[in-house]
């Protein structure tokens, strides 16, 4: 259901964490989405995130954003300061929500 992930690099190991980690209803909701959810992912490659297959797993209400929500969100930010933030504990994305 979600190997098109693997179309953009995200590894075997990540999407069965993921299988493990979420419902079959998450993982469908991320499939249903999966125009935007790839689109993120290469929006955070190209800001330079680089912990994405953490995200992933532990963060997945990012990836079932669409795209210009996430971008939104984003906007609040400095960029360059928040994607080092997020390379060194991704727990800090939370902060997107909060805006």
């Amino acid at each position: 259901m979600i190997d098109f992930l693997n179309y953009v690099g995200i590894d075997k190991k990540t999407i069965m964490e993921m299988k493990q980690r979420y419902t079959e209803s998450d993982l469908y909701d991320l499939a249903s989405n999966q125009d935007n959810c790839l689109k993120i992912i290469e929006y955070l490659k190209n800001i330079n995130i680089k912990n994405i297959n953490i995200l992933l797993i532990n963060e997945l209400d990012l990836f079932l954003l669409t795209f210009e929500e996430m971008i939104k969100k984003l906007a609040h930010f400095n960029i360059p300061i928040f994607v080092d933030a997020i390379n060194n504990d991704y727990l800090a994305i939370e902060e997107i929500y909060n805006v």
